[in-house]
Order: C-alpha cells, then sequence, then structure tokens
C-alpha cells in the first residue's frame, strides 16, 4: 500500500531523528503492545507500521552516531571568491571604523545607568569617584618611585584608572578584572590610550585561584578586600590577602570598604576606628612589612552617601628576594 509506505518511511525518518532518545521509541512499543492485548491491531491499522519504521529509523540512526566517531573539521579557509571581491570593495580602515562604532556601542550599554566608577581619560563619561581615584593617585605615585617599582598588577581594577596611570608612570601593569562590563571598559580605554604597557585578564579572585595571580613589585588591592569578605568570609578573605601579599615584591597598596558598608558584607567590627583596626590588620596578615597611612579620600556608600576611606602602602622589610634592603625580582 503506497499508504503504509509513506507511512513507514515517516516513521523511519522520525526514528532517525530520535536517535540520542530511547525512551520515545520504547513509547512506541508500549503503545503497540496495548494496542495488541486490547485486540485494536488488524490488516488495516497502521500502527504496526509506525511502530516497525520508529524502531528501524532508531537503529540506523544509532549505528550512524557510533560509526561517525571522528568529528571532521571545519574547512580552514571559506568562501574564497567572495572574499576576494569583498576585499577589494572593504577596506581595513572600513573594518576598523565598524569596530570602533561597536565598541563604542558597547561602552554606551556598559556604563548605563551610572556612568564610569572612575575618571578614565579619553571616555567622555562622568565619573562616581572622579576625586577620590585623582586624590589616591596622587599619594600613590610619590610610594612606587621611592621603592623603584618595576611593574605592577592591579587585582580589582574596575575599568583600569590606576592601570593606566601606573603605564604612564612607565610602570607596565596588568589590570585583573572580574566583572565583564568593568573588563570590556577597561579592554576599550586601553585600545583608546593606545598603550602597548597594560593588559587585562579577566578573572574572578577565589580563595582556590588567588595563587595564580602574577607576582610583581607593585601589587594594588583597591575597594576590593570587602568583597572577598562578603563572598567568602573573613577567614578565606585573610588567606586571600596574605597571598596576594606573597606575590608582592615591593609594596602593596590597600583601602577597603569601612564602617559605611551595610551588614550583608558581614564586616568585623573595626574598633576602636578603622585607622587602627586596618593598619593592625595588615600588619599581622603581611608577615614582613611595615604599613604607612597615606590618608584618607573620598569615597560613596552602598547607598551613595559620600564617605572617606583609609589608604594605606604595605611596603615589604622582609622576605623572599629581599637582599641588602632591597627586592629582587623573581
Amino acid at each position: 500500500s503506497p499508504l503504509l509506505l509513506t507511512v513507514f518511511a515517516l516513521s523511519a525518518f522520525a526514528g532517525f531523528a530520535v536517535r540520542r532518545l530511547p525512551a520515545i521509541s520504547l513509547a512506541f512499543v508500549a503503545v503497540a503492545a496495548l494496542a495488541v492485548w486490547t485486540g485494536r491491531i488488524d490488516e488495516d491499522n497502521p500502527l504496526p507500521t509506525v511502530v516497525g519504521g520508529v524502531l528501524i529509523g532508531v537503529a540506523l540512526g544509532r549505528a550512524a552516531t557510533a560509526i561517525a566517531t571522528v568529528p571532521s573539521d571545519a574547512p580552514a579557509t571559506r568562501w574564497p571568491h567572495l572574499k576576494r571581491v569583498l576585499r577589494g570593495v572593504i577596506t581595513k580602515q572600513t573594518f576598523e571604523a565598524v569596530d570602533e562604532l561597536l565598541d563604542r556601542l558597547r561602552f554606551r550599554i556598559d556604563t548605563l545607568p551610572n556612568g564610569l566608577y572612575q575618571p578614565i581619560p579619553g571616555l567622555s563619561a562622568r565619573a562616581a569617584r572622579g576625586s577620590g581615584s585623582e586624590s589616591r593617585w596622587l599619594a600613590i605615585l610619590p610610594v612606587v618611585e621611592a621603592h623603584g617599582v618595576a611593574n605592577a598588577v592591579d587585582v580589582g581594577a574596575c575599568e583600569g584608572y590606576f592601570s593606566l596611570k601606573l603605564a604612564e608612570a612607565g610602570i607596565p601593569t596588568i589590570a585583573v578584572e572580574s566583572q565583564p562590563s568593568n573588563y570590556r571598559t577597561a579592554l576599550y580605554a586601553v585600545k583608546r590610550s593606545g598603550r602597548r604597557d597594560v593588559g587585562v585578564l579577566a578573572l574572578q579572585i577565589t580563595p582556590e585561584n588567588a595563587t595564580t595571580l602574577p607576582s610583581a613589585d607593585c601589587v594594588l588591592c583597591l575597594s576590593v578586600w570587602h568583597h572577598f569578605v562578603r563572598a567568602h568570609g573573613l577567614a578565606d578573605a585573610t588567606a586571600m590577602l596574605a597571598e596576594i601579599w606573597q606575590h608582592t615584591r615591593k609594596v602593596m597598596i590597600f583601602d577597603t570598604g569601612e564602617v559605611e558598608m551595610t551588614s550583608d558584607y558581614n564586616l568585623p567590627p573595626m574598633t576602636p576606628d578603622a585607622r587602627t583596626w586596618l593598619g593592625e590588620y595588615l600588619s599581622s596578615t603581611c608577615t614582613g612589612s611595615r604599613v604607612q597611612h597615606l590618608g584618607v579620600h573620598r569615597a560613596f556608600s552602598p547607598g551613595g552617601a559620600p564617605c572617606d576611606r583609609n589608604l594605606f602602602a604595605v611596603i615589604r622589610t622582609e622576605g623572599p628576594g629581599l637582599d641588602d634592603g632591597t627586592v629582587t625580582r623573581r
């Protein structure tokens, strides 16, 4: 019967399509068994044809899957004739212009609705922590110059302000950032600056991977420690900071959220005051160091209220790589 042949072909195709789901074929078997039991199958009923077609299709499909065990590679070059035609029409400058347009659009999306957090040179957007970032840099620069810093790592770099400022001072820097909108903005800022001495590392630092951080003469750990505490607890955050210190050859620059942070950050009570507590905490966590206070600088609370935060330089006085009062590169 042409009808039965058509039903059989469609059923076999369906079985071939669902070869990775044998439970479907088992459902057909159950339906067929029920139909036989109730006496509903006769010579005019196409159900046996459907069941047989599905089972055969499943068997063929699974056999084809077993045979095709080695996937084939995609062609190394595709559409060569079209490429030759487009090469004469679309220039490299056209691609660069389109790329720049897409970068600019992505930047606008990433900075909505709050704009920038840091005052990135060359990016036309207001910064929420502009004055606090600039004043911190003015305090940091004399420290890195005094200790002969030759390279740096910026942990929690946000949009890359301090990484770019370090590069401007002749210090190659790796910016480490986990938030996609931030590291995309940092990449865009580096591209716009034309600098080749700033790299952006997309990495969410955890207690498990903190050991993979690059070592450097100077490590910046700015406004990130309270996020460690919130995500992992005080004990793990302390271990992470100690690991970051182990990757610091000369000086670590540190600040964090203080009493202005909300209770969900689970920060410890900073008594008798934040400056004293943080100074003692840094001294005990970063062995072989002395802690230098670099003033207070403008910030804001999670709710947007203005506040001030303490800035510290943790300077290595002893430890691996220290020789005759200087820290050598590892």
